[in-house]
């Protein structure tokens, strides 16, 4: 797993990369880069934070089409997504 990377595209920005991390001997995927450009909710399936041992704290969103992208979690618009998934939990 460590040095291989997942990345996707969302239109017109750069390419958005995480990277899986062994922690225990089980994976856990880490952000590289933040996702700056807003993605509107109805697009999101699914948004999460990421593990406390990545060294970049993060918020993970899955898209409706599987892709994962990585929003900086002091971004409001990524703390609005958050705040409605984990409302939905509850």
């Amino acid at each position: 797993w460590r040095g291989q990377r997942l990345c996707s595209s969302w239109g017109l920005t750069r390419a958005l990369c995480v990277s899986p991390v062994l922690t225990d001997g089980v994976p856990n995927i880490c952000c590289i880069r933040y996702q700056e450009r807003p993605i509107p909710r109805h697009l999101v399936r699914s948004a999460f934070v990421t593990s406390s041992s990545c060294a970049k704290p993060a918020v993970m969103v899955v898209t409706k089409k599987d892709r994962l992208l990585c929003g900086d979690p002091e971004a409001k618009w990524v703390k609005e997504l958050l705040k409605h998934f984990q409302s939905l939990e509850n």
